[in-house]
């Protein structure tokens, strides 16, 4: 009867109870709470290499940050200083490549003025002996010879050849010229060779497109126009027709003629001697700034 009562006691649900509060006791018995909340310490503790004092962050004294200021203008001040090196060095193969194309120009300033100089002289010759015949004083004046030794009128101009001056001069590169008697010259190689040009197209041409060349055709009869103009006198059956043509002038006529054609022909011989003045002094430049740009790019 009593081992019956015993184990009904052991089956109640206090009974029950009081063994499950016995056992989480012991638990924490076991366990106290200093191990609950101690950090887990990784498997791999102690695979760990690196040192730890490596990792410390830099104090942050004043000499800390003057340090950080001096590497960071260093670092800039390098870079623009390598900078200006190469760029330097850019503009100074660009500055060789420009003298070299600028030789060119000049020697090219050279060619066109000797050769204009050659044929304005041939001309002041030609003129000389027209002027001469005017001179004498003949009671007539044979119109159609004169028009045909005088021949086809023409000027010849100078056109300056200055455009690798004025890209060096808006890129910038003069600059770079180091040298500067080199950049003095220039300058005055440009004044010349733009005087030159200047005397050309200002001077001579105005003179011959205003005033010479409509003298001749007020001066001349119908027939001996045909010599002023290279697409008749280029063409032989043209001037057979004008072998027969007599054109004589006598008296107030030859006198007028004498006084146009002749006026025209001294004020063309003029310009044409001032002109040349001008070319030759244009040569000299050009001789001088070639001979300094050979120096300079060898």
């Amino acid at each position: 009867m009593s081992e019956e009562q015993n184990k009904r006691s052991e089956d109640s649900p206090d009974c029950h109870r009081d063994q499950n509060e016995e056992l989480k006791k012991e638990e924490s018995e076991q366990h106290s709470p200093e191990d609950i909340h101690a950090p887990k310490q990784p498997a791999t503790e102690s695979m760990e290499t690196h040192a730890q004092h490596l990792h410390k962050a830099p104090g942050h004294g004043l000499r800390h940050y003057f340090f950080e200021f001096f590497m960071l203008f260093l670092a800039v001040s390098a870079g623009y200083f390598v900078e200006n090196l190469r760029e330097r060095h850019t503009e100074k193969v660009r500055l060789h490549q420009y003298l070299q194309s600028m030789l060119l120009d000049v020697n090219k300033n050279i060619s066109a003025l000797d050769s204009t100089m050659h044929e304005n002289r041939s001309m002041i010759v030609q003129y000389n002996s027209l002027a001469d015949d005017l001179l004498k004083d003949t009671v007539t004046l044979d119109r159609a010879a004169f028009a045909k030794k005088l021949g086809v009128v023409w000027y010849r101009g100078f056109i300056n050849k200055n455009e690798t001056f004025e890209q060096m001069k808006s890129s910038g590169t003069l600059r770079y010229i180091d040298n500067p008697g080199l950049l003095i010259e220039m300058m005055q190689y440009v004044t010349a060779t733009n005087f030159a040009q200047y005397r050309t197209e200002h001077f001579e041409e105005k003179y011959y497109t205003e005033l010479f060349l409509p003298t001749l055709y007020k001066s001349y009869d119908l027939p001996c126009m045909y010599y002023l103009d290279t697409a008749y006198t280029n063409h032989p059956s043209s001037m057979k027709r004008l072998e027969d043509h007599i054109d004589i002038l006598k008296g107030k006529d030859a006198e007028k003629f004498r006084q146009d054609v002749g006026g025209a022909l001294m004020l063309r011989l003029e310009r044409l001697r001032v002109t040349i003045t001008a070319y030759q002094h244009a040569k000299e430049e050009c001789n001088k700034l070639g001979e300094m740009i050979k120096k300079e790019i060898d």
